[in-house]
């Protein structure tokens, strides 16, 4: 192999580890933001509780932000993915495992499980608080003789 050629394969492969870095990193910062919005879940349901409509509404807007942080972290893992396995690839970290070696897929196979099992409990504590909500509503509405009741005489 030519001196030319064996560094350009060099430059190659050193810039495909910082890209796995940097997916690493982000992947990181993923489950941070996870464990961030699970407090924030938290918390909507016991403001939700107590009826704190203020601070229902600083948490409503604090979530927001969070779930766009995660958008825009989520668009940028996607991007490297993208130059990591080529433009014909479906990019996913699933196929990025497949193709790296286990040990260097291992840490990042563990990153994203922990992430799936933290959107999963982020999910349920999202139904969890919707479902709360709606039933405050729908007592508020009774209470206030704007809804019919269902055994309502005709």
């Amino acid at each position: 192999m030519s001196t030319a050629l064996a560094r350009t394969a060099r430059r190659a492969d050193s810039t495909a580890v910082v890209m796995l870095q940097q997916l690493g990193e982000g992947l990181s910062q993923d489950l941070r933001g996870y464990e961030a919005l699970r407090a924030l879940l938290e918390r909507q349901f016991h403001a939700a509780l107590r009826h704190e409509a203020e601070l229902m509404a600083a948490l409503s807007a604090e979530i927001l932000a969070q779930a766009a942080e995660m958008e825009a972290q989520r668009s940028r893992r996607r991007e490297l993915l993208v130059a990591l396995l080529g433009r014909a690839a479906q990019p996913s970290l699933r196929a990025l495992l497949e193709r790296l070696p286990a040990a260097t897929a291992e840490p990042i196979a563990t990153l994203r499980r922990a992430i799936e099992r933290a959107l999963a409990e982020c999910k349920a504590m999202n139904l969890r608080n919707a479902q709360l909500l709606g039933e405050q509503q729908a007592l508020m509405q009774q209470l206030l003789g704007r809804e019919e009741h269902v055994y309502a005489e005709r």
